[in-house]
């Protein structure tokens, strides 16, 4: 159970997908009034607060393939992370899969020489953006990891939401 620092625990959690359409309990925001939104805190899970996010160079070798394995795991990588480094393109390649922590796919195949250094990013800093119960749109920026957000939540943007922000909780 997940605690509110100023009062008592809270009843409930609900897994947020975020959508530019509805409300965090389902509900199509443009035909719900705003009298019946209900409103959550936001519990956020996951947040990098640097990029690049990691770097590793103890890959298997990949011959034109979009599968990479690592001959250690490394937890951090995730799918929409974009892979750089010797051998692939100038702009590198966006993972498109995680099988788990030792393997991936990229959105394309490609060619990678064993234990090339591999650096793993997002494309922008982490950003969350929500709706409040106040009608206000706010955008955070590299929102901390592992806190409830200090405003009462409707909705999550899915545009304008990204750079590694996931594992969000509405919480009620």
């Amino acid at each position: 159970m997940i605690r509110n620092y100023y009062t008592d625990s809270y009843k409930s959690g609900i897994v947020v997908t975020p959508s530019d359409t509805l409300l965090l309990d389902g509900r199509t925001k443009s035909t719900t009034p705003q009298s019946s939104w209900k409103q959550y805190n936001l519990y956020v899970g996951n947040s990098p607060t640097t990029l690049p996010v990691t770097t590793t160079n103890n890959n298997n070798a990949v011959s034109n393939s979009a599968n990479v394995g690592l001959k250690s795991p490394n937890p951090q990588i995730k799918v929409g992370m974009r892979v750089t480094g010797a051998g692939l393109p100038a702009d590198g390649l966006l993972i498109a899969s995680v099988t788990d922590a030792s393997n991936y796919v990229l959105q394309q195949a490609d060619t990678i020489a064993a234990d090339a250094t591999l650096t793993y990013s997002y494309d922008t800093e982490a950003i969350l953006k929500v709706h409040t119960v106040n009608d206000e749109v706010v955008t955070f920026v590299k929102p901390a990891q592992g806190f409830v957000l200090p405003v009462s939540v409707v909705q999550v943007y899915s545009t304008g939401t990204g750079g590694g922000v996931t594992d969000l909780i509405a919480l009620s």
